[in-house]
């Protein structure tokens, strides 16, 4: 059994009994609060389907390291925004129901 496997197995424990508690972190003062965004983090054993879980094929992977690097830009940041374009093209009562239109 791996070290890494043996901490995850007895975090789990600890967690179904009820010992460990982690702390939630607040924003600083004078920040914002978007009350339509709400970020949750799921572990992996409590998720039942991932929203997103798809290959990639080796060319597109390969030409999307080429852009990364030769444009020097944030990948995730640039397929979130085509991801939400795409929604919103496709499905716009959704769309609007779900996401900030901004």
């Amino acid at each position: 059994m791996s070290l890494l496997g043996k901490y995850r197995r007895e975090e789990a424990e600890k967690d179904e009994e009820g010992q460990t508690t982690k702390p939630v972190s607040q924003k600083p003062l004078g920040t914002p609060v978007k009350s339509v965004e709400i970020i949750s983090a799921v572990p992996n054993r409590d998720r039942r389907s991932p929203i997103v879980s798809f290959s990639i094929p080796t060319d597109l992977r390969a030409c999307l390291k080429a852009i990364r690097k030769t444009k020097a830009i944030n990948l995730s940041m640039w397929v979130e925004r085509q991801i939400r374009e795409a929604v919103v093209h496709q499905f716009p009562e959704i769309a609007k129901e779900y996401l900030e239109q901004g």
